[in-house]
């Protein structure tokens, strides 16, 4: 797909909240077609993106899930990386997964989640039994029973997995030196015993 300055000023346009399929009646032959495909890109560029609001509460949600403790800056900006590194891959899955654990939880807390403390945090997460994955056959799930199911089956796995694919999380387990960072030398070197 070529980018062209028609295409810049629509999505432009767009983005400032116009709707540009209104506008299409104005102009004839392929400048119409070019401004409803245009429009169309612009709104899937638009679903394709997650909002900062909801990686916090994804954040949120995970430092309940992985911790009793809030996560330090470099843990946070790993969970980060990794929620917004699935969100843009190729097929949506992923960005559609988190829309759902976002809502799910944010219906369930009343509120954002992440405007909740830790403690409360924990709190509703089991009451909900948000935090285990196994989901049991004919297992009542609630109000929202099959956000709760992909949150419960896939979310959970995937921002644990996210974790403690982190250096954080191989020290949490007491791994000192994550792949790929060179370890002491002398434990490879020395003669063995």
């Amino acid at each position: 797909m070529t980018f062209t300055r028609r295409k810049l000023i629509l999505s432009v346009l767009t983005v400032l909240g116009l709707d540009v399929s209104s506008l299409s009646g104005l102009f004839g032959g392929r400048t119409s077609e070019v401004l409803t495909r245009a429009a169309s890109d612009s709104t899937d560029s638009t679903r394709r993106a997650i909002s900062g609001a909801e990686v916090e509460d994804l954040v949120a949600f995970a430092e309940a899930l992985v911790g009793a403790a809030p996560l330090s800056r470099p843990e946070r900006e790993h969970l980060v990386d990794h929620i917004e590194h699935r969100a843009k891959q190729g097929s949506g899955y992923y960005l559609d997964l988190y829309r759902t654990t976002v809502h799910l939880l944010n219906r369930l807390a009343g509120a954002r989640l992440s405007s909740l403390d830790l403690p409360r945090r924990a709190a509703l997460m089991t009451r909900h039994r948000l935090m285990v994955s196994d989901v049991r056959p004919g297992e009542r799930l609630g109000p929202f029973a099959e956000d709760a199911r992909a949150v419960r089956t896939r979310t959970v796995p995937d921002l644990i997995g996210g974790y403690y694919g982190s250096p954080a999380g191989w020290a949490a387990v007491a791994y000192g030196d994550f792949p790929g960072k060179c370890g002491d030398l002398t434990r490879y070197t020395r003669a063995e015993s």
